[in-house]
């Protein structure tokens, strides 16, 4: 039985439309891809208590050009028998390399990923896991299909995917032990990113630092799932800090309590406590971060998932905020916290741009030094 009240519904939709969260075992073609379509147009659904909404505008950016430019040219200095027996042949690619996201896009470069290449073929349709990347902070995996000249390709990867499921060590990931699948796109509609985090931050427990993780994925039209299994491992090199550092303003107090910086991944954890010790909030009078280096540069948002910890009689909510990573190590790093601004009917007010309008709480803000030797 839910017993969350209105408001509290109200809150948890209003800082998951900041974050595209898709809670595992759900239909993904008509929760997933139809959110990700219409982008904010569209009303939330519910499953595991978690809903997914994307804050940002996500582009695909797409490669496919050049691959056939040059695969032409290749393909006018062999035989016509070799070219059709290429064309049949998935090639080896990054799926990471062509994402806008900026640390997955470092992990191919810098050699962090590990390439798997690994596919399984169900009736005719063949499905391709090419590399995976863990760095603690969030797991991300790449897959693609293997596209045939020719054939029906009106509906991208991302639609077919009907349900993903994960194995970890043998054991089930679900809303319990992790954060939830988020999706990215990548280089065309033939390939997708695929995330996750645990829940460490939020009473859950660390993911192992190497794991056998089994991906389990079911294609619309396709009755047998496609079972690929994926060692990782987490690459390391990373500062962790713990400040713990408060700061108070009406009725709230916010604590930084951790920042992970990898090269794929900037990592927040924040803990917001009402000092009232309510437990029912006005989800427009809930609190966002944005971070910033000491240059001022704020890098984009990936995602993140937050749980409100209600089993000591508070209203704790913990959020793990998950951001591109820094061009070079910074020397601070600054939290301002702010709010969004909301009309007399509890929509968004807009500014010239048409994005939501903010205001920011100083008195809330909070400066981190980084020391590299941490």
């Amino acid at each position: 039985m839910d017993t969350r009240s209105k408001l509290e519904d109200k809150e948890l939709a209003q800082i998951e439309r900041l974050i595209r969260e898709t809670p595992i075992e759900v239909d993904l073609v008509d929760r997933t891809m139809n959110k990700y379509e219409s982008k904010r147009n569209t009303k939330q659904r519910e499953s595991f208590r978690t809903h997914m909404k994307i804050r940002q505008k996500l582009m695909i950016i797409t490669a496919s050009a050049a691959m056939i430019f040059s695969l032409t040219i290749v393909m006018g200095l062999i035989s016509p028998t070799m070219a059709a027996t290429m064309k049949e042949v998935p090639l080896l690619s990054s799926v990471f390399k062509f994402t806008r996201d900026l640390g997955l896009h470092a992990a191919d470069e810098k050699g962090l990923s590990t390439k798997l290449n690994s596919s399984v073929t169900h009736e005719g349709f063949t499905l391709n896991v090419t590399e995976v990347v863990y760095d603690g902070t969030r797991v991300a995996i790449g897959i693609e299909r293997h596209h045939i000249e020719g054939e029906n390709s009106k509906e991208s990867l991302s639609e077919q995917i009907s349900k993903i499921e994960f194995l970890l060590n043998g054991e089930p990931l679900d809303h319990t032990n992790f954060s939830g699948l988020f999706l990215q796109p990548s280089k065309d509609n033939n390939s997708v990113i695929l995330e996750f985090s645990d829940l460490k931050n939020q009473g859950g427990s660390p993911f192992p630092k190497q794991f056998d993780l089994t991906l389990s994925t079911t294609i619309t039209g396709i009755s047998e799932p496609f079972k690929i299994d994926i060692p990782v491992s987490d690459i390391g090199n990373y500062v962790n800090l713990q400040p713990n550092i408060s700061r108070k303003h009406k009725n709230n107090q916010l604590t930084i309590e951790q920042i992970i910086l990898t090269p794929i991944t900037t990592s927040i954890t924040t803990r917001i406590a009402l000092l009232d010790k309510s437990t029912s909030v006005d989800f427009r009078s809930g609190i966002n971060i944005a971070v910033f280096d000491e240059q001022g540069r704020e890098p984009r948002l990936v995602h993140g998932n937050g749980r409100r910890e209600t089993n000591k009689g508070t209203s704790d909510l913990i959020m793990d905020l998950r951001v591109h990573p820094f061009e070079t190590l910074p020397k601070a790093i600054t939290i301002k916290p702010y709010i969004h601004l909301y009309d007399g009917e509890g929509s968004y007010q807009l500014d010239e741009n048409g994005d939501p309008k903010i205001q920011y709480i100083p008195e809330l803000e909070i400066t981190i030094p980084i020391n590299s030797k941490e």
